[in-house]
């Protein structure tokens, strides 16, 4: 997978907007896991829940980056790309979006900036075999 970097815009520097950013982030992620709570193993690309998480997702993608949080951005495009590219008749595997939620969660919980290294280039190829199962299923 490609490493999404945005090197045109970054708060890195700036305290409060990280904190901030990690601030809205964090809520974003738990309001995911509630909604992951509530799924099904499967739901519909157009379903609400999948709708939410993707708006979530899609938002964490887009300002990533700007704070040198890059597997952020990285994790997000994949979810993105999964969910996008999704027929409408075909549904959404639960097992998927929890592998990326986890990840948000990890990659929070530690602050990890930057791609992660060797250890991230893996977690991102980790969640791309997960969509290549699920999709074979």
């Amino acid at each position: 997978m490609t490493e999404v970097v945005d090197t045109d815009y970054s708060y890195a520097e700036d305290d409060e907007l990280v904190a901030q950013f990690l601030e809205w982030t964090d809520t974003a992620v738990k309001d995911m896991r509630g909604i992951l709570d509530g799924m099904p193993d499967k739901a519909g690309p157009k379903e609400a829940s999948v709708q939410q998480v993707y708006d979530l997702t899609h938002n964490i993608k887009g300002m990533g980056s700007s704070f040198e949080f890059n597997l952020l951005t990285n994790v997000g495009a994949s979810l993105c790309k999964y969910l996008k590219q999704m027929p409408d008749d075909q549904q959404a595997s639960k097992r998927v979006l929890e592998g990326h939620v986890r990840t948000f969660e990890v990659v929070l919980q530690h602050k990890i900036k930057g791609s992660g290294g060797a250890q991230g280039e893996a977690i991102l190829q980790r969640l791309e075999n997960i969509i290549d199962e699920e999709a074979s299923t």
